[in-house]
């Protein structure tokens, strides 16, 4: 059973949204880099300008909406209440815009000092996060699952960000050399404790309440989340004390666990109760189908002995799983506040006996057109497997994938900033009466 919802305890309609609107700005940044670079860019993970690109994607990105997704997700499903959370949302956003931009500008000019700056406005903006939002979940009445997994993702969240300051200092100076024996572990805990484990926490709540499906499974919602985490740990281990053996065999039980996620998703989607057809819901479907290509993938390359192109897994894992089903969420999560928003300020204005004086409230999938959300589905999709081939031939794909890319992360923008005015406009008619 997913949680009750407390509406009442929803933060500001700016709380969230300046989060999830910055979110397509700095994956349009990550798509200008790539065109800046051309194709040579793909040929290493280890390419500055391609390390530039991943963090634009996984902290200006990834962390910009799901950091914005938890501040309005904790208070609805856990009914926590974030004290003075205009505040704290500025606190937090402000450096984590700010950080991200560091972090790819010191890659891109090789300016030290901008490592120093990134480490410290994204060390600082992590720690506040994590240190109150932990705070606050540990305080709610509430027992679900989602509480548990959420609590994991921001130990996993923690541990990401500790270990990629570790890495960063390794070129501020002299003292830290660069580690990178350690950055397989640093992506590790980012993708799959913090950014997978947040998706379940989440995707455990908005499956059954948007798609009207049933619930996950018992077993599924009480242990797939503490096996990821305690693999997770059992491979950090295996960084510091090497066992090959057992890092292959913990491996493959992590994508057993994402393949049990993604087939159970699939299939509570496909016995879904609600009939009309639903954009949201091809974003999931397109996530999960990410998963399951990347552990048939990458199973397939290590029994046959192939190696995989360089940047593929990180394809299909952020591109593919990561931002496809934050993405959908986006979806579901602005139109929903809109409508909740105006919902509650036209009971305001019913509660004074001012009936003729509310503002029309469209239903949540007008505030941002059905139509809309799907053709931005379309070029996403058409990007993701044009990114994907661009790993293999890359002198044939990348300018048409990266330009698809740029195109789907623009409509995006384009459809929450279309959101935004219409909720904008239809409050200050609501302010003119009240």
């Amino acid at each position: 059973m997913h949680a009750n919802l407390s509406l009442q305890q929803a933060p500001p309609f700016s709380v969230p949204a300046r989060f999830l609107v910055s979110a397509p700005v700095f994956g349009l940044l990550a798509a200008l880099v790539l065109l800046w670079h051309g194709p040579d860019i793909i040929s290493s993970r280890w390419n500055p300008p391609m390390l530039a690109v991943t963090h634009l994607l996984t902290l200006g990105f990834l962390a910009m909406s799901m950091l914005g997704a938890m501040l309005q997700l904790m208070p609805v499903l856990m009914g926590m209440v974030i004290p003075r959370p205009v505040l704290f949302s500025s606190i937090i956003h402000t450096p984590l815009v700010l950080g991200s931009l560091s972090l790819a500008a010191a890659w891109l000019l090789q300016y030290r000092w901008l490592f120093l700056v990134a480490m410290l406005l994204l060390g600082f903006t992590f720690a506040v996060f994590v240190m109150v939002a932990a705070e606050r979940l540990l305080r709610s009445v509430s027992r679900h699952i989602t509480r548990t997994m959420m609590l994991l993702a921001l130990l996993a969240l923690l541990l990401t960000a500790g270990l990629g300051i570790y890495l960063a200092a390794g070129y501020v100076g002299e003292t830290f050399a660069v580690a990178r024996q350690l950055t397989d572990l640093h992506l590790s805990w980012g993708l799959l404790g913090w950014v997978f484990m947040l998706v379940m926490a989440v995707a455990y709540q908005v499956i059954p309440m948007f798609q009207i499906t049933d619930d996950y499974p018992k077993w599924h919602q009480r242990w797939l989340g503490w096996l990821l985490f305690v693999l997770l740990l059992a491979l950090s281990l295996t960084w510091f004390y090497p066992l090959a053996g057992l890092q292959a065999l913990l491996g493959v039980l992590l994508a057993a666990c994402l393949l049990v996620f993604a087939l159970n998703t699939l299939w509570l989607l496909h016995r879904r109760r609600r009939t009309l057809p639903d954009t949201t819901m091809k974003f999931w479907q397109l996530a999960m189908a990410s998963l399951i290509a990347l552990v048939f993938i990458r199973g397939i390359a290590m029994l046959a002995g192939i190696e995989l192109p360089a940047l593929l897994t990180g394809v299909l894992m952020i591109a593919g799983f990561a931002m496809t089903a934050v993405n959908g969420m986006m979806y579901k999560i602005i139109p929903f506040l809109i409508w909740l928003h105006l919902s509650a300020r036209n009971k305001d204005l019913r509660d004074a006996g001012r009936r003729e004086q509310q503002v029309k409230v469209p239903h949540m999938r007008k505030i941002i057109p059905e139509n809309a959300g799907l053709w931005q589905f379309r070029i996403h999709f058409a990007a993701l497997v044009l990114l994907a081939l661009a790993t293999c031939w890359p002198a044939w794909f990348f300018y048409p994938a990266v330009l698809l890319f740029a195109l789907a992360q623009g409509f995006l923008l384009y459809n929450l900033l279309n959101a935004v005015r219409f909720y904008g406009a239809k409050r200050t008619a609501l302010q003119a009466v009240l």
